[in-house]
């Protein structure tokens, strides 16, 4: 239940702060975007501090603690997050390839004069963009926080790890950003293993 509250109110959160904040600003230089997403990410930080405090917390796996079989290359939550990402890509996947909403916001995104010239309401579809990527956020976040435990800063060490992945991978793509975050962690485990150990 708290998993499905935890995603709507992201969803309606990311629409609200699009409208809110950045659609005032749209014709804003980029850096100007940048700027002000630096300022939220502390506001919100600082806010989830001052209501939750700073303390570490143990957050729970919401999958099982063994696997079904003997294994010790991977743990049962990185498998249940390996699943739960794939899952996530194929029904982004099918979304933006088969639905009416998907291509409409594709069609914003890519060339909103002329998606606008043919009925795509652009305002609407930066909204639901807004809010599906503040609702994937809200899953990873989740799937994350078993490991490194539950804390208002804890997502900063992974947004840098997810930009280096979706540089590698390809920014456009999201097949693209999984694979070079795939790459990143196999990448940096090997390194630490057979480099400096």
């Amino acid at each position: 239940f708290a998993f499905l509250v935890c995603l709507a109110l992201s969803f309606i959160g990311g629409m609200l702060i699009e409208r809110l904040i950045f659609a005032p600003i749209h014709d804003a230089p980029v850096l100007s975007h940048i700027v002000v997403f630096i300022a939220l990410t502390l506001i919100f930080n600082a806010l989830a501090g001052f209501i939750w405090e700073f303390t570490i917390k143990e957050f729970p796996s919401p999958f099982p603690s063994q696997l079904p079989f003997d294994t010790k290359l991977i743990g049962p939550h990185e498998l249940g997050v390996v699943g739960i990402t794939l899952v996530m890509l194929g029904m982004i996947y099918v979304f933006f390839k088969f639905t009416s909403v998907g291509l409409a916001m594709r069609a914003a995104a890519a060339n909103p004069v002329s998606a606008a010239l043919v009925g795509v309401s652009v305002k609407k579809m930066l909204g639901l963009g807004w809010g599906l990527a503040a609702t994937v956020g809200a899953v990873a976040g989740m799937m994350i926080a078993p490991k490194v435990y539950l804390e208002p800063n804890m997502m900063l060490g992974i947004l840098l790890y997810g930009f280096a992945g979706a540089v590698v991978g390809g920014l456009t793509s999201p097949g693209g950003a999984v694979v070079g975050g795939f790459l990143m962690g196999v990448l940096e485990n090997l390194a630490g293993e057979y480099i400096i150990g």
